[in-house]
């Protein structure tokens, strides 16, 4: 359990406004909002200034949405974040991430992965081991998606590593869909 306010209704008037301005911004591009924004509304600026990078980097960003999704699912994977993999699969086959790739990224057969989810597989590898990612990775990476593209991937690893730590830290839990 805990000691955060979850409910945007009961939250301060500052915190409940920047919610409502928030949740109205991801409505209108399709996006529901919550999960660890309900625990970040407990310290408003920071949740402000947490959602403006995410938002750039989901909606703004020089990626494709595929590469995205695919590596907040990687990222989820790997950290056991079970709100992000439930909150980002059904975003993942929307924005047509091929089935196999998402089965391989939930069952962990990554040397099947087809390019060029492999190339930012083995970026990921050394982000969430805390490692240099090596030169060839980076040309690679640059060739593929210019430079704001590989900066971002790497940006994407630590930001989807911090909402782990959120969501683990704070018990954020998929919500239930109706039966």
């Amino acid at each position: 359990m805990s000691e955060l306010d979850m409910n945007p209704t009961t939250l301060p008037a500052d915190a409940r406004a920047l919610y409502e301005k928030m949740a109205a911004r991801r409505k209108a591009q399709g996006e529901g909002f919550g999960g660890p924004y309900l625990a970040l509304l407990n310290h408003p600026e920071l949740a402000r200034r947490i959602e403006e990078l995410g938002f750039f980097l989901k909606f703004e960003g020089a990626l494709p949405r595929t590469i995205y999704q695919f590596i907040v699912l990687t990222v989820a994977r790997a950290t056991g974040a079970g709100f992000e993999w439930h909150d980002h699969i059904a975003h993942a086959r929307a924005a047509g991430l091929p089935a196999d790739v998402i089965d391989c990224i939930g069952s962990a057969p990554t040397a099947a992965l087809p390019q060029p989810y492999a190339l930012v597989h083995a970026i990921l590898e050394k982000t969430m081991a805390w490692q240099i990612v090596p030169n060839d990775l980076q040309v690679q990476a640059v060739t593929q998606w210019g430079k704001r593209g590989l900066v971002e991937i790497v940006v994407l690893s630590g930001f989807y590593q911090m909402f782990a730590a959120i969501n683990q830290g704070f018990d954020i839990r998929p919500t239930p869909k109706p039966a």
